[in-house]
């Protein structure tokens, strides 16, 4: 195991490579033209020295940076196809990892031909058990000529962690610089050796083995395996600190081997390590042919100048209004009550994915709340139950979304999507990636605050904080139930929703603008970081279009779905509980009137922002505890409303009895979709940039903000109609 940072550092720099104190070594080892040499200058900068491996004339190259709080030191290892040397440069790779034994060995993986990495990686994995990081390389070379690596699967079968790069992107550097500064290392693989299984194991539970492994580095089965090899190198390493007679042991045992079986032991491991690399192939990666000829003239349109933005917009509308049209029933609800059929629209709205999911845990806490009476059951029901449910209820809509981006994306059109509407977004610090969770946040901002992940660091810093003011779904339920209830007429409710989308969006574009000329800098600079530019340019392949296969939308799909539920489920879980407290408990403890909760008494405090527009005592707490409630889930405004007015379910009703003016209610939507994000959203975004104190900071900018345009809203709209 790695020596512990905080006293490494003096230690190391004793090292022959390594001058100064490092927190953290890692050695970065990779086969030639895989992308090494390009990924450890991002990693590191200019911060570089060259160093030599005593007795050969090979450059060893030594990078540093700083991270999470310590100063980490990379070396540039000579590239390896394996961990057997065939010539100086490997021999001194060799040398290194077993002389020098770095903290972490960062093994780099290139996805567009993985095959040519995988049998280092099953060698070093066998070779230095726990002590390992996989570094992919490649990521959109590899997309562009059609290979698909599943990750996921690779990190589960060695037990190690994973990060998907692209160094001339930016894409996951910062993850990387993380891993390698605080990742204590994992990795560990069996081979089979089949004949030689017996021989193997007998070798490697010597107790001269595990002398020899305590002095090499090298696990004691690797040293078994490379014994029955004939592997010179290691016999000469283990003679050099005196363990003649294991070397001796290991020749006697290979000739033994030889006669026994009638093959050169050699071949036998060979082929052992040879099927432990194509059974992982088999399992992680699917290549695909490029499409027909007319296909291809599709995708042509998609980059058109004039047509590609428009065919882009439109196909990802359509693509993202299918998949929220069978989560939540939206928009298909609106355009059925529209059209007359109001009933229609209410069973749509009631029996979509989300619906039957509310109406399941619904039935189980009152199921509970009936077996279990008094406060402990509605803690249970409403609660945990409750707050399960609210989780449980994204999956199906993230599940779906992802799985219509994998489709998307494999098939090549996403790439000519991006470059279509780039020129438009390059104005807001974005490129043409961005459109996906901008789009995507029509419907729901938790999907689209994590797919921003796949975004290069700089340009994911300005995505994330953008998209959660792009009016989803649950929003557009609260401006719709408040234009017809308190604006008349078709023209005025059209104007006033076109407002809030307007600001929102414009919102969206400013606070993209702020992160990148403002804050981006302040933060880079901390962490030691070159400038990203204001105004990315987008450089990525456009792969060939070819059928989606169904194998890489799952792997999409289970990522992502498992990603939402292990990082940003528990905060949703944790944070609905806590909303469900505060709406059930006041001073005189348990309550069933929410008036009387500390809800209410926090709604007074939110009510008070409403006076800036000339809302009236009375009014002014209701729309406060819809502020409060609205933190769970936007449509919670509208519950919140009715609750506290004892209307039932008759939200237009509650809504109407505020006695709103229709510039107080649109200043009021204003506020409402451009506050606070969600507790789901909030916790995604928690997930993404990996920072509380900064999602707690955006939170508070992002009420600010809502304040400052419906305002400014209110009294613009009061200036003009009394013109």
């Amino acid at each position: 195991m790695p020596e512990s940072s905080n006293t490494s550092g003096k230690s190391r720099s004793r090292l022959r490579l390594v001058e100064g104190s490092c927190d953290r070594i890692a050695a970065l080892v990779g086969a030639p033209n895989t992308g090494k040499s390009t990924l450890f200058t991002v990693l590191t900068g200019k911060h570089t020295s060259i160093a030599n491996w005593p007795g050969v004339t090979v450059d060893i190259e030594i990078g540093r940076y700083y991270s999470a709080g310590k100063t980490v030191c990379i070396i540039d290892l000579p590239g390896t196809y394996g961990l057997i040397p065939t010539s100086p440069e490997e021999t001194v790779t060799r040398e290194i990892l077993s002389r020098e034994k770095p903290d972490l060995i960062v093994v780099v993986l290139d996805l567009s031909q993985p095959e040519t990495s995988l049998n280092l990686i099953v060698q070093a994995a066998e070779a230095f058990p726990g002590r390992l990081l996989i570094a992919a390389t490649k990521a959109q070379l590899a997309h562009a000529l059609g290979v698909h690596f599943d990750v996921e699967r690779l990190s589960h079968i060695l037990g190690v962690k994973v990060v998907v790069t692209s160094a001339l992107e930016g894409i996951g550097i910062g993850e990387l610089r993380e891993a390698i500064a605080e990742y204590n290392g994992g990795g560990r693989i069996r081979v089979d050796y089949g004949v030689l299984e017996q021989v193997v194991s007998e070798l490697e539970g010597d107790p001269q083995t595990l002398e020899a492994s305590e002095k090499t580095g090298y696990s004691p089965r690797f040293i078994a395996a490379q014994l029955l090899y004939g592997d010179n190198h290691l016999y000469r390493e283990l003679e050099s600190v005196g363990l003649e007679a294991l070397a001796a042991k290991g020749r006697r045992a290979r000739e033994e081997a030889r006669r026994r079986f009638g093959i050169d032991p050699q071949i036998l491991i060979v082929e052992a390590r040879l099927k432990t690399v194509e059974k992982i192939s088999r399992s992680c990666i699917v290549r695909r042919s490029p499409a027909s000829t007319r296909w291809q003239r599709l995708g042509d349109a998609f980059m058109h100048p004039i047509l590609g933005p428009l065919l882009s917009l439109a196909g990802l509308l359509v693509t993202f209004l299918v998949v929220f049209a069978v989560n939540t029933g939206f928009p298909l609800n609106v355009i059925l009550a529209k059209m007359g059929h109001a009933r229609a629209a209410e069973i749509l709205e009631d029996y979509n994915l989300s619906g039957i999911l509310d109406m399941f845990f619904t039935w189980l806490a009152g199921q509970v709340k009936a077996v279990v009476p008094g406060q402990l059951g509605e803690l249970l029901g409403d609660g945990i139950i409750g707050g399960v449910g609210f989780v449980l209820s994204f999956v199906p809509l993230i599940a779906m979304v992802y799985a219509s981006i994998a489709i998307l994306e494999d098939s090549g059109l996403a790439a000519r999507m991006a470059v279509s509407i780039h020129p438009l977004l390059k104005r807001f610090g974005l490129s043409g990636k961005s459109i996906f969770p901008l789009v995507m946040g029509l419907g729901c901002n938790v999907p689209a605050v994590l797919s921003t992940k796949a975004l290069p660091e700089e340009e994911r810093f300005r995505a994330v904080f953008s998209v959660p003011f792009i009016p989803c779904q649950a929003r557009l339920v609260v401006i719709t139930a408040f234009t017809a209830a308190l604006i008349r007429g078709a023209l005025a409710q059209t104007l006033a929703i076109t407002t809030v989308y307007v600001e929102a969006f414009i919102a969206a574009g400013l606070t993209s603008i702020i992160a990148a000329k403002y804050v981006q800098p302040v933060i880079y600079r901390r962490l030691g970081l070159p400038p990203a530019e204001e105004h990315p340019e987008l450089l990525m392949e456009i792969p060939p279009l070819h059928a989606p296969h169904w194998k890489v939308v799952y792997w999409n799909v289970r990522d992502n779905t498992a990603h939402f539920l292990r990082k940003a489920g528990t905060v949703v879980f944790l944070l609905a509980i806590v909303t469900w407290a505060l709406l059930s408990y006041g001073p005189h403890g348990y309550t069933e009137n929410v008036n009387d909760s500390f809800g209410a008494m926090l709604g007074d405090v939110a009510g008070m922002i409403t006076h800036l527009f000339q809302v009236p005592k009375g009014p002014d707490r209701i729309l406060g505890i819809g502020l409060v409630d609205g933190l769970i889930a936007k449509e919670g405004v509208l519950t919140a409303i009715a609750i506290s007015l004892g209307s039932g379910s008759n939200t237009i009703k509650a809504v109407r009895s505020l006695g709103l003016t229709p510039l107080q209610s649109l200043a009021y939507l204003v506020l409402i979709t451009l506050y606070f994000p969600c507790i789901a959203t909030l916790a995604a975004m928690v997930s993404t940039v990996k920072s509380k104190k900064l999602a707690a900071a955006y939170a508070v900018y992002t009420i600010l903000l809502a304040i400052l345009f419906s305002t400014v809203t209110y009294w613009i709209g009061k200036l003009l109609l009394n013109i």
